[in-house]
């Protein structure tokens, strides 16, 4: 990895971040909008990945309405889903920081139970897991059914119908096992060259080189562990390295995937992604959610320690 730009084609423009965040967020809105609807114990909806011809269960979220103004909502629990999907423990450690109870013998899938006044936490927690944990790389690859007194409402969350939608094989697979870590930075650049249509940058080191707000992200094979690390120097020429630290600490804090440290007098932006296997779903939603996150932060955060972006 050089410290410096490496030039090559720009890995996602700023509108095509902000188009899917704002797919996403559509999704959520209408969501809120349809589980405020479910106040009948009759209400149910389910929003799904349409399961495919090799007849495994794929990640799916489902809600009903219960007792006095109560909404329950389900993620598929590892017990139900196919192998391709099962979540690693990190992932289940981070449903469990973000709410979610179950996954377990007497609960075999993830649930929260809230207020239907609740309904645009309830959304924003379910959005949160498919995105991040079951990496679900656009909204539009969803599906709902819908049933009960209120379930024409659906109609709003801008998804087309299970039954509407055919089912089809899928044309790569979901899941991949390195043999090393030449074979794993070999997925990656496969990964990214169909995520950008393009070849990817590659240095001198093996890392792939994406550039955003004008700058190099590197995702990389780490050498110490079986993991996919994209990272950048966010902030240099910091001023006050007492004030950084406690802008990193608030940062990884209130981002439980993302993470800023601090070497000498700069702030680099990380994420890690475990490899084993290596998914290619989860690199793709993980580069979205890296590129947003700097997006929003990278020059207020330059602005509060007093240093400039990189």
């Amino acid at each position: 990895m050089n410290d410096r730009h490496q030039g090559g084609g720009t890995a996602h423009t700023e509108n095509s971040d902000h188009e899917l965040l704002k797919a996403w967020n559509d999704l959520a809105t209408g969501l809120t909008a349809q589980l405020s609807r479910m106040r009948d114990e009759s209400d149910h909806l389910i929003v799904e990945l349409p399961d495919g011809d090799d007849g495994e269960t794929r990640p799916y979220a489902q809600f009903a309405g219960f007792g006095p103004g109560m909404v329950r909502a389900e993620l598929s629990g590892n017990a139900y889903l196919g192998p391709a999907y099962v979540l690693s423990d990190e992932w289940c450690e981070s449903l469990v920081s973000m709410g979610w109870s179950g996954n377990e013998e007497g609960e075999p899938n993830w649930y929260v139970e809230r207020p239907v006044a609740d309904a645009k936490n309830i959304a924003a927690l379910v959005v949160a897991a498919l995105r991040l944990a079951f990496g679900v790389a656009h909204p539009q690859l969803l599906t709902y059914r819908a049933w009960g007194r209120n379930a024409g409402g659906a109609t709003e969350l801008g998804l087309s119908a299970s039954e509407d939608v055919p089912v089809e094989q899928p044309s790569e697979p979901m899941v991949l096992q390195p043999e090393d870590r030449e074979d794993l930075l070999a997925m990656i650049r496969m990964t990214l060259h169909v995520k950008l249509d393009e070849e990817p940058t590659v240095d001198d080191d093996g890392d792939v080189v994406l550039t955003h707000l004008d700058q190099p992200v590197w995702v990389r094979a780490r050498e110490d562990m079986p993991a996919v690390e994209i990272f950048a120097r966010v902030v240099h020429a910091v001023h006050s390295r007492r004030a950084a630290a406690v802008e990193i600490g608030i940062l990884n804090r209130d981002h439980p995937l993302v993470k800023w440290s601090m070497q000498e007098r700069a702030v680099w932006q990380h994420i890690v992604i475990p490899a084993l296997p290596f998914v290619p779903g989860h690199l793709d939603a993980m580069v979205d959610v890296f590129l947003a996150t700097m997006t929003v932060t990278r020059n207020d955060l330059a602005l509060r320690v007093g240093g400039r972006v990189a």
